[in-house]
């Protein structure tokens, strides 16, 4: 799985981010969202309105797991725009902020700190991470966040230095 997150990094860069919310008539179903692992359920809708989006992920802690395999990841999102993500028994420390109709990330240990951004999709049971290739544009949706809480209740430190250790999802 590290190898496919270092492959294609944890979204996209700001630029396709850019270039995807402005693009007229973005649909709000999961039309060309690429799922070769698991697909979108049928109730899945996008989130567009960035005041929503904010409100979404702002002083919360998403609990996900990548697809396929179901690799466990974690992050908290403080409101004040830091954040710390937790993959592979490594805590990222960084940056998150809405753009447009996506929401981004930037962490200096991850992908050489270039932006990491999601469409967002919510469904009945849960958020949908779907990233956008910069080099083709295609939409992939390659995390599913299984639970969304209030906070920060597992006391991710968003101030420590970036380090690894055993998992602790």
């Amino acid at each position: 799985m590290c190898g496919l997150m270092k492959r294609i990094g944890r979204g996209i860069w700001l630029l396709a981010v850019l270039f995807c919310a402005t693009l007229p008539g973005v649909a709000a179903e999961a039309r060309g969202v690429r799922d070769p692992w698991v697909p979108l359920p049928v109730d899945a809708k996008l989130v567009t309105d960035p005041a929503a989006l904010t409100a979404l992920f702002a002083d919360h802690t998403v609990r996900g797991v990548y697809l396929p395999e179901g690799t466990k990841w974690r992050e908290y999102s403080a409101a004040d725009g830091r954040t710390v993500w937790e993959f592979d028994g490594c805590l990222h420390p960084g940056t998150w902020r809405v753009s447009g109709s996506a929401i981004c990330y930037v962490y200096p240990t991850w992908d050489n700190g270039r932006p990491q951004c999601f469409v967002v999709y919510q469904s009945e049971q849960l958020t949908h991470f779907v990233w956008l290739d910069p080099a083709t544009g295609e939409q992939w949706l390659i995390s599913n966040g299984v639970e969304l809480a209030e906070g920060n209740p597992d006391h991710l430190p968003l101030d420590g230095a970036p380090n690894c250790g055993d998992p602790a999802v």
